[in-house]
């Protein structure tokens, strides 16, 4: 698995990328299991501005999209923590083609996220069909999640 450590600049274009298209369904959602919470959004990585994908080696393209999955483990004080884990998944469109999502971490001080690129070839519902799991020692969580996506 590939590490890249970088500053705050990933999280703050993907909080802001994600606050501009909230009306639109593009906004960040998030489902809780047990002491954890995931969170997961999926939008077109055309919406990254062209620095930070070069800097973070991702496909900038209408074509393209970006799942990204931050998993934080509720501490006994209330707060949380974002930790990693193994994400595994595929997408499955409408007429029922299937590609597998290559997740890799990225490290960024106190946060950690775990992204894959998606193929977006027309305007199309796609089914997020992940298996997360923080802990290797406990079996993984099934999250499902539909997105609507389009060449943009």
């Amino acid at each position: 698995m590939k590490f890249l450590h970088k500053p705050l600049f990933f999280r703050i274009l993907l909080s802001a990328a994600l606050t501009a298209f909230a009306s639109i369904s593009w906004a960040e959602q998030k489902q809780t299991f047990g002491d954890y919470e995931v969170h997961y959004s999926a939008f077109n990585s055309s919406f990254l501005q062209p620095d930070v994908a070069k800097s973070y080696e991702i496909q900038r393209s209408k074509y393209r999209g970006l799942v990204n999955i931050t998993i934080l483990h509720k501490q006994p004080d209330g707060s949380t923590k974002a930790v990693k884990g193994l994400v595994q998944g595929k997408t499955t469109s409408l007429i029922e083609q299937v590609n597998r999502l290559d997740f890799r971490p990225i490290v960024e001080q106190n946060a950690i996220y775990h992204i894959a690129e998606f193929k977006i070839a027309s305007q199309d519902t796609l089914t997020f069909n992940l298996d997360i799991q923080p802990n290797p020692n406990q079996p993984a969580f099934s999250l499902t999640f539909r997105q609507a996506v389009y060449p943009d």
